[in-house]
């Protein structure tokens, strides 16, 4: 079988491929035999296990060859399935098993490989629903990435080769592999199509789409419904800058926008609030062809593709077009905001001509011809400069903000593809500049020959005059040095820079891809969108893909963003964090406005901190209505300091929790002293508030406010009494020692309206007088709930808006106790709408918390539904970014269970092992796989050291870095169990056994 190994890892020869391919202008001289339609990068590939029977070693080479690739395989044989997974689980490389399924072609036995390499049943020999290996193998894994039929490829015997095949007919016989690419082989010609495999890849290099369809988010086609919604989803952004993924020529509903993070101007909604600025337009890149216009709406396109690679940060389009002259024409695309230098944007572009020479037109473009949704055009005037060594565009608003944007496209030759930089015109191609009033282009005419790429490569350049004094000299210059770099070396970089991110946050989830899959696209936002080195900014509820909220902040950031920025990326947390600190000022003038005290921060926040909240707004019916949260939703003040006060405690940030922590506690803790009274009752009401229950306006003792107000007033005490905060904050707020004892006393008298006969807590004050509600009588709905019901119904009953008791339960756990929170999670979900996207998440990390194994996969599922399913039916206006954030906090706190543990509660478990000075905590890990959850591995940041921690059903196992040791403690019910003081660069297991779990035993590998 040495022909296979030779075709599979010989060196490629380049031969043209017939105009009927839609992938590829060459190929290698094995292949030009090879059907067309095997001219197509597949990503899931079924191989008739009888191929690989003469050789294990040259079946563990190909297989690892594909799995390289990111290739999804299936072996399917008549027998032996078991003796075959466990062969090669030996024979194939471990980085690529979890991409290899084994499994019977008319039987149900399948099997999977576990992250240590062992085969892991799948399914059963009889299942009991009758279904075939491939069935379950295309249920479990294969339809919840979503991977399309057309990406398939099933490999069967030759017939004339003498391989014995699986059935009569081979796998083309599969009822279920209906739609795929069916193909026969021998050996030597498995080894042409490997070869070909990877010389497509090899090929379009940076501009290949990834074949792991578990990083990545693919659209096909080209709808113009969905386009506004497409545009979100696949959005770059490096949380300076977020461009949405319009088309680069534009269509007729395209909505190209790019904005700037922290930048706000006017809006010309009715209330005039602030909206973030949309940038200059860098992303357009127009191509005619033969002078016929490219455009993906056009009849004439065979293919189109968007493909959001995750793992590279990068957005990534192919297009196979038949002009009206009857020009076939492959086109590839790739955009990216880098990562390694977040002023720097880069665009990519590569044209192959199927069955002519002729010649094309590159416009590549910066455009101030910019509105935003509203209808405000941001910019005053510009000022275009095409004398200079790079394309120059120099903005200013109204509000007085200079930008300047530089553009420079090359056109790199074929031998340019690795090393350094291209020159500039290689023969053939004509450029030339042109400049308007408020845009600039560069313009490229480029002959093209038949079956030959040409690529093309353009940076462009970002600065403000909010980074520096002078933005066009910045931007000149750094175009200057990105002109110097190879295309492949600037992209590198920015992948680099991604894959650092990854290492510290990646989710693995084996028997869950669609889960795995939607936290990668969430982490992938949450990364973009936030940006570790500006604390002026903060992330929109929309990030930076949308103008929804016009990029308002709101309590999502710290509620369900700064908890996985706090243990994946502090640095990110710390600048939100700051971000609260620097508007300060603007909590305070709204406190006093109302009357109060201390620092009441805005519902909705821009760049002062001032309330953005419209005070009216007019519905889609024309009616206007006022909007109360910014006067009401008063429990965003403890939202921030609750999340202030969990980063100090995780990341042990000294010098922020003594001083702006400090400072934000103290302010929001004066608020609430000075909000809540002392009735005759002696208890203390917060009265006529908004809870997150929005539904509901004006109440009383909201549970969710009056709670977190609470842990507010205790958590500043708490810094006063035990010196935290630094002497000159004190000072300068002119704290006494009378309103200390006032926040305890306020705290102590809180009203928590939890029944302590029902263990119960009352949502607000009157809420269990109100007209039941059940959700499942509206299971089957048309509009919002509460439009259904009307607004005075709405108000009149049960029905809640979104997690409010049940949002308590997931951030104040160890404060409600234990015998409640069931009780109130089966009381409030029932009667929950789920009318805002914060919702879902929130009650999968409950149910999961609380083994409640059926609602937690059904919220799983809505909460990765959202933006990839856009079931809110809104992500046109741009991805919902905090519901990302509650996916990854439904893992690592639900799932995983992490938690903090009193060191108290280790002192016996761990006698030898005393706490580090201001380390009063340790980790706690309490997990709650759910069914069908073979394995998660999560990393988390705490005080300095990174934990991975990996949850099996039957054991957890942990890994540290860093630079001291760690105490860890499993829990059980809530009870600490075995604890380990973990040391840096060791692995420990704990197993389960009888019920509960054995001591830790350390279980590193050299």
């Amino acid at each position: 079988m040495s022909s296979l190994l030779e075709s599979a890892a010989g060196p490629p020869i380049l031969a043209r491929s017939g105009p009927g391919s839609p992938g590829v202008a060459s190929a290698p001289a094995a292949a030009i035999r090879l059907p067309a339609e095997l001219h197509h990068r597949f990503r899931f590939v079924a191989i008739d296990a009888g191929l690989l029977a003469e050789s294990a070693d040259a079946a563990a080479a190909l297989l690892d060859a594909l799995l390289a690739m990111g290739v999804r395989v299936a072996l399917l044989a008549r027998e032996g399935v078991p003796d075959l997974a466990r062969r090669l689980a030996r024979g194939v490389r471990a980085e690529g098993r979890r991409r290899l399924f084994v499994g019977a072609h008319e039987g149900a036995e399948l099997y999977g490989f576990d992250r240590r390499g062992a085969a892991v049943a799948l399914a059963a020999a009889a299942e009991p629903d009758g279904r075939s290996a491939m069935a379950a193998l295309l249920a479990q894994v294969i339809a919840p990435l979503r991977i399309a039929r057309h990406d398939w490829l099933a490999i069967s015997p030759d017939p004339g080769g003498g391989a014995p095949a699986a059935g009569a007919r081979g796998l083309r016989g599969a009822p279920e592999l209906a739609g795929a690419i069916h193909a026969t082989a021998g050996a030597q010609r498995l080894g042409e199509i490997l070869a070909l495999q990877r010389e497509l890849d090899r090929e379009l290099g940076a501009l290949a789409a990834p074949r792991d369809a578990a990083w990545s988010i693919e659209e096909p086609g080209f709808d113009v419904a969905r386009e506004h919604e497409i545009e979100s989803l696949l959005a770059i952004a490096n949380g300076y800058l977020g461009s949405r993924a319009s088309l680069p020529e534009g269509s007729r509903v395209s909505r190209p926008a790019t904005f700037i993070a922290g930048a706000f101007e006017p809006s010309a909604d009715v209330s005039r609030v602030p909206e973030l600025v949309i940038a200059p337009d860098w992303g357009r890149l127009s191509v005619a062809i033969e002078g016929e216009s490219f455009s993906a709406e056009t009849s004439g396109v065979l293919h189109h593709r968007r493909a959001l690679d995750m793992r590279r940060g990068v957005l990534l389009r192919e297009c196979l077009r038949r002009g009206e002259g009857g020009h076939l024409t492959h086109l590839h695309t790739l955009h990216a905001a880098s990562l390694a230098n977040r002023h720097v944007l880069v665009e990519a572009l590569s044209v192959a001509p199927l069955n002519f020479t002729g010649t094309i037109r590159v416009d590549a473009i910066l455009s101030g011809d910019v509105q935003s949704a509203s209808g405000a055009a941001h910019w005053e005037r510009f000022a275009a400069d095409a004398s200079a060594e790079s394309l120059l565009l120099v903005g200013h608003t109204h509000g007085g903000l200079v930008t300047a944007m530089t553009s420079h496209l090359r056109v790199l030759p074929e031998q340019a593809a690795e090393g350094s930089p291209a020159p500039e015109a290689p023969e053939g191609a004509r450029c030339e500049r042109a400049e308007g009033a408020r845009s600039i282009a560069e313009r490229c005419d480029i002959g093209v020959r038949v079956a030959e790429r040409t690529r093309l490569f353009r940076t462009t350049t970002l600065h403000t005059s909010r980074d520096t004094p002078a933005p066009r000299e910045a931007g000149e210059a750094l175009q200057a040095e990105l002109s110097r770099r190879a295309m492949d070396d600037l992209l590198g970089e920015h992948a680099r820079a991604w894959a650092e991110r990854w290492r510290r946050a990646d989710v693995e989830i084996e028997g869950a891809p669609k889960i795995e899959r939607a936290l990668r696209f969430a982490l992938y936002h949450l990364i973009g969108a936030a940006n570790p080195d500006d604390p002026r900014c903060s992330v929109g509820a929309r990030g930076l893909s949308g103008e929804a909220y016009r990029g308002h902040v709101f309590w999502d950031t710290e509620t369900f963003l700064v908890p996985f920025y706090t243990h994946c990326y502090p640095e990110a947390a710390r600048a939100l964090l700051l971000y609260r600190h620097r508007t300060l000022a603007g909590a305070r003038r709204k406190a006093k406005a109302l009357g109060y005290e201390g620092a009441l921060y805005a519902w909705e926040s821009a760049d002062t901190g001032d309330e953005t909240t419209p005070p009216l707004v007019v519905t889609p019916f024309g009616e206007v209505v006022r909007v109360l949260s910014g006067e009401q939703e008063h429990h965003i003040s403890a939202d921030v300091a609750y999340a202030a006060h969990a980063y100090g405690r995780a990341t042990g940030d000294l010098d922020f929790e003594r001083g702006e922590g400090a400072e934000i506690l103290i302010e929001t803790a004066r608020f609430w002293a000075s909000r809540a009274e002392i009735e005759a009752d002696g208890l203390a009401h917060i009265r006529r508030v908004i809870g997150p229950d929005e539904y509901h306006e004006a109440v009383d003792d909201n549970a969710f406010t009056n709670w977190m107000a609470r842990y507010n007033l205790r958590a500043a005490a708490a810094v006063v009494r035990r010196s935290v905060a630094r002497d000159d904050v004190l000072a300068r707020l002119d704290l006494r020692p009378e309103e200390v004892d006032r926040w305890c006393d306020v705290a102590d008298r809180m009203a928590l309206g939890l029944d302590p006969r029902t263990g119960l807590i009352e949502q607000f004050a009157g809420y269990f007088r109100l007209e039941p509600f059940s959700i499942a009588d509206y299971a089957v709905r048309s509009a919002p709930i509460d439009v259904l019901l009307g607004r005075e119904r709405t108000q009149a009953c049960q029905v809640v808006k979104q997690a409010d008791v049940v949002q308590l339960l997931a951030l104040l756990w160890s404060a409600v106790p234990a015998s409640a929170r069931r009780d109130n999670f089966l009381y409030y979900e029932p009667r929950t709408a789920h009318g805002s996207s914060l919702s879902p998440g929130a009650h999968a990390l409950v149910a999961a918390r609380l083994d409640l194994h059926a609602h937690a996969e059904r919220y799983f599922d809505q909460t990765a539904d959202i933006d990839l399913g856009n079931t809110m039916g809104n992500a046109a206006g741009g991805v919902h970014i905090a519901a990302m954030g509650s996916l990854w906090q439904a893992v690592a706190f639900g799932v995983a269970g992490v938690t903090r543990v009193p060191w108290s509660a280790l002192a016996q478990r761990l006698p030898h092992a005393p706490p580090r000075a201001g380390e009063g905590e340790a980790i706690g890990v309490e997990p709650h796989l759910l069914p069908g959850w073979r394995h998660l591995k999560i990393p988390l940041f705490w005080r300095g050291r990174a934990l991975e921690i990996h949850v099996e059903d039957d054991a957890v196992e942990v890994a540290l870095e860093g630079s001291a040791p760690l105490p860890i403690c499993l829990l059980d019910a809530g009870a600490p169990g075995p604890a380990v003081l973990a040391e840096p660069g060791r692995r420990y297991a704990a197993r389960r056994s009888g019920g509960g779990f054995q001591p830790w035993e350390e279980v590193t590998t050299c």
